[in-house]
């Protein structure tokens, strides 16, 4: 290969080299190696501008050009040290494309530096440029001190996401509810990191902030009043009718145990299809068929279902509760969706059951935040939730997973923002 091209190849400057024939040749490890000898007839002084220099010594240094796409490169340059007849003073001509003491080229590096916003975990970034994971940190680490915050958006989700510090055990998320993007993550939810947080935030910032989304986390509400008065608070559906659904998981298991032996068809369908006890019973579900080997007939899927609430009376009324909850759409006033919840409270308090009980009293509690969740829509019409929120947190579980978990929060929070974030948007 001639050495213009090779060269120009691997980001290098042709001038910085002796000119001549580059032939590779293989180590016992499966490296490939390039020598280079650097030329010698540059001999202007940096300190004093003197060309009368000799040559003073040689030396060989190794520089990885690996890129992710083939076997590992290593190049071995013969560099030459001067010594100044003017001043004294010995250097090294510098080479292009190749930084004093560095182990990798600028080349790689600008390479590794875009994987950084990849949904690549440090190992696999390691493995794919034949370089240690503590190499790859360490570069990071050089390159990204600090990933700024976003703005706060006109729409602010907050949710959180299982992260143990020594601090607890959530780490809170802010999202752009209109844009779908991470805004920023925070070490804690607890009230004092969110205190210190918003304080950080300027007035004019916070009160642009319109919309408050949250799930039902009572340390939220204090943030909401004092450092988003005017913003309208909206309490996410998913986790508002996930309270009702998990009890009603429970009363399923509980009935089938206590009700039904093995060999029940009630008990096969109640483990086989809990799902549908979960569900809004519309006419396509209600009437698809369920054919019971056992029996060798065929039922419909309510009749099924009716079979299985009737064993247990308090499964019966908390799924009575949760239909008339998914009636929530029909609901166009304020007026009429703060009478469908406090009917939803008069219901779960009528089973006395503990538990279904527990729940009525939050959805009182929350009653005005589910109200605004039912009637407050966006300029296209949709309703506000915690939906963009709740996907942006499974890519986020998936970048935990893939780096086998983060034991430092700070690198843990730029990796999130320059995947999901910056890879979206350069502009922060």
């Amino acid at each position: 290969m001639y050495l213009n091209t090779f060269l120009f190849l691997f980001g290098l400057d042709p001038d910085n080299f002796i000119n001549e024939v580059i032939e590779p040749f293989e180590s016992d490890d499966g490296k490939i190696i390039y020598n280079l000898r650097q030329r010698i007839d540059i001999r202007i002084c940096p300190e004093c501008g003197c060309i009368d220099a000799e040559i003073n010594n040689y030396s060989w240094t190794e520089t990885n050009f690996t890129t992710n796409e083939g076997r590992p490169i290593l190049i071995r340059i013969k560099k030459v040290r001067f010594k100044c007849q003017g001043c004294g003073k010995t250097y090294t001509p510098i080479i292009k494309g190749v930084e004093r003491y560095s182990k990798i080229s600028k080349q790689v590096e600008t390479l590794i530096i875009k994987e950084f916003y990849k949904q690549k975990s440090f190992s696999i970034i390691a493995r794919d440029y034949h370089l240690t994971k503590s190499e790859i940190i360490k570069m990071f680490d050089k390159h990204f001190p600090y990933v700024k915050k976003g703005s706060l958006p006109i729409a602010l989700c907050i949710d959180e996401i299982s992260f143990k510090t020594e601090d607890g055990s959530y780490a809170a998320i802010i999202y752009d509810h209109d844009k779908k993007m991470v805004i920023d993550v925070i070490r804690n939810r607890q009230t004092d990191y969110l205190r210190s947080y918003f304080n950080h935030c300027s007035f004019k910032e916070r009160s642009e902030v319109k919309y408050f989304i949250s799930d039902l986390y009572e340390g939220y509400v204090p943030i909401k009043e004092e450092y988003f008065k005017d913003a309208i608070h909206i309490a996410d559906m998913f986790h508002v009718i996930r309270l009702l659904k998990v009890e009603i998981s429970k009363l399923r298991v509980n009935t089938y145990k206590q009700f039904t032996d093995e060999t029940d068809i009630e008990r096969h369908f109640m483990k086989q299809h809990w799902v549908y006890f979960e569900q809004y019973l519309d006419s396509k579900l209600a009437n698809k068929p369920y054919y019971s080997k056992k029996e060798r007939f065929e039922y419909t899927t309510w009749k099924m279902m009716e079979k299985c609430l009737k064993l247990n009376p308090i499964f019966w009324d908390a799924y009575a509760c949760l239909q008339d909850f998914y009636e929530y759409g029909r609901c166009k006033t304020n007026e009429q969706a703060l009478k469908h919840i406090e009917k939803i409270v008069n219901q779960l308090k009528k089973t006395e059951n503990e538990e279904l009980v527990r729940i009525a009293n939050t959805y009182h509690k929350w009653r005005y935040e589910i109200t605004n969740a039912i009637t407050v829509r966006n300029i296209d019409g949709k309703r506000y939730s915690n939906g963009p929120a709740e996907g942006l947190n499974n890519s986020i579980k998936t970048i935990i997973k893939d780096a086998c978990g983060y034991q430092n929060f700070e690198r843990f929070r730029k990796r999130v923002l320059l995947i999901l974030r910056d890879r979206k948007d350069p502009s922060h």
